[in-house]
């Protein structure tokens, strides 16, 4: 059997490579040191912009503090008055305040006794985004101008109350008056049938414990057509 020429012992250590000379006997602290100057530059720069990064974010946030407390009080400086309303809802397009301010001034039309629909219909039409206090006032808006649009006769008036019945994106405490204006119409319309149809559909829309229970159950009982007829004896 051929021998190797050259044996080494198993622990000599000779043949091994040290990777970086730099490191062979520091201790933990030289090596940080180490790092430090063949990293600096970039250690320096990433730490710079995580600085900056937090600056502009703690910037944003204050500015968009400042902002919304601006809207705040340009709106409540707005008071009652047509002019500012309007200037104010047209400064702040897609802003819940903006369909606050246009609310308003349909409330004021309709307490006035003037054609208010058109002006329902456009704090409706101002996209107040995702909050909750915004769609609201965005749902009630369309739901007066519904009601409003019941009073007069209009043609769509049903289809307007039963987009915001139907609609599960409304607030319920604004799909129950639609539903009892909708029963309310088929009444009107000689229409028994279609009211005790809008009242079902009011319970499985909304749930047994709607809190327009107790005015449904009020029209049902001034209403003898909409009470359960007794079952006839055999």
């Amino acid at each position: 059997m051929a021998q190797d020429r050259n044996p080494s012992p198993k622990d000599d250590d000779r043949n091994l490579v040290v990777v970086d000379e730099d490191f062979a006997n520091a201790d933990a602290e030289d090596r940080l040191w180490l790092l430090w100057e063949r990293h600096r530059e970039r250690i320096a720069w990433t730490f710079s912009s995580v600085i900056v990064g937090l600056l502009a974010w703690f910037a944003y946030a204050a500015w968009a503090d400042a902002r919304r407390e601006e809207i705040r009080e340009a709106f409540a400086a707005a008071g009652n008055d047509e002019t500012a309303l309007r200037a104010f809802a047209g400064a702040h397009p897609g802003h819940p305040l903006a369909t606050a301010a246009l609310l308003q001034l349909a409330d004021r039309l309709q307490r006035e006794g003037k054609g208010a629909v058109a002006a329902y219909d456009a704090a409706a039409a101002n996209e107040p985004g995702p909050t909750r206090a915004g769609q609201a006032l965005r749902w009630r808006s369309r739901l007066y101008a519904g009601l409003l649009a019941l009073d007069q006769g209009a043609p769509d008036a049903v289809a307007r109350l039963t987009a915001v019945a139907e609609s599960t994106e409304a607030p319920e405490a604004l799909r129950g008056p639609a539903f009892l204006a909708l029963a309310r119409a088929a009444l009107s319309a000689k229409d028994p049938a279609g009211a005790r149809a809008w009242l079902d559909k009011m319970d499985r829309l909304l749930g047994p414990s709607h809190p327009w229970r107790e005015d449904q159950r009020r029209l049902i009982a001034s209403e003898p057509a909409l009470r359960p007829t007794a079952p006839k004896a055999p």
